[in-house]
């Protein structure tokens, strides 16, 4: 049941855009990405600061601004709904022109997105039934994205979320490879559906000694120019068809990322 739980989200996360039926930003309203200026800002469903509270962004964070009204923005929040902030507490950091299809915007909105996709994914995970039994779970970690022309090279980290007092498997098996690989696949979708044309994407294993220290996992790499979309987009697992990997699928995410019995 967790496993159908788990699809469900990663596919909430794919389809929320067009589920959302709020309209979109005016044609005087430039998209844009701002910074928290205050301490705590809260995202509200309506612009009255009497309206529900749905999100929490905290200082320094950075948050997609999709139009305006009066003394409110119109925000993005995880990817998933729209809600409003108080215009006093974000400053602009990256305007989109009409004329722009590539630029920092993106580069820094495709950033936002696989964050935003991460951080789901885990909070879903240790929000699970089985973490709260076994105490542990897998769980990736954004560590950088560079674009360079059309190319995008993305790193995450491939680790685990445990609770201190938690036994690893005998044979250090992950009950949720399958779960993982779809992450990746999402992942993927993510990319291709950017302004970019060719992605390599390099996951890290983080071992779970007190060093932390981590080591290349698996590099993926394809060429959207060389997909057939409408031969993928509607079947789980054929995209793989088009993704060079460095270790063999059937056996990716078979295992935890760390050195059993470490401390």
């Amino acid at each position: 049941m967790f496993k159908n739980i788990i699809f469900g989200c990663i596919f909430l996360l794919i389809s929320a855009n067009a589920v959302n039926s709020e309209p979109t930003a005016g044609d005087d309203f430039l998209e844009s990405v701002g910074v928290i200026t205050a301490n705590v800002v809260y995202v509200r469903e309506k612009p009255d600061l009497e309206s529900k509270r749905i999100y929490t962004f905290y200082e320094g964070s950075k948050i997609i601004l999709v139009d305006e009204l009066k003394d409110w923005y119109k925000v993005k929040v995880n990817n998933i709904r729209t809600g409003y902030a108080l215009k006093k507490d974000i400053e602009f950091n990256v305007t989109l022109g009409k004329e722009t299809k590539r630029g920092e915007y993106f580069d820094q909105k495709l950033a936002l997105d696989i964050r935003s996709f991460i951080d789901r994914f885990n909070f879903n995970m240790k929000e699970s039934g089985y973490f709260e039994r076994e105490g542990i779970v897998p769980a990736f970690e954004y560590k950088k994205m560079e674009i360079q022309d059309s190319s995008v090279a993305l790193e995450i980290i491939y680790t685990i979320n445990r609770k201190s007092d938690s036994v690893f498997p005998e044979d250090n098996s992950n009950p949720f490879s399958n779960e993982l690989k779809y992450f990746l696949e999402v992942l993927f979708f993510k990319l291709i559906n950017s302004p970019y044309e060719t992605f390599q994407v390099d996951v890290f294993s983080k071992d779970d000694t007190k060093d932390k220290k981590t080591e290349i996992y698996a590099t993926f790499a394809f060429d959207k120019s060389k997909l057939n979309f409408n031969n993928i987009k509607d079947s789980r697992g054929k995209i793989w068809n088009y993704v060079t990997s460095s270790k063999n699928i059937s056996k990716l995410f078979s295992t935890y990322p760390i050195i059993k019995g470490s401390k």
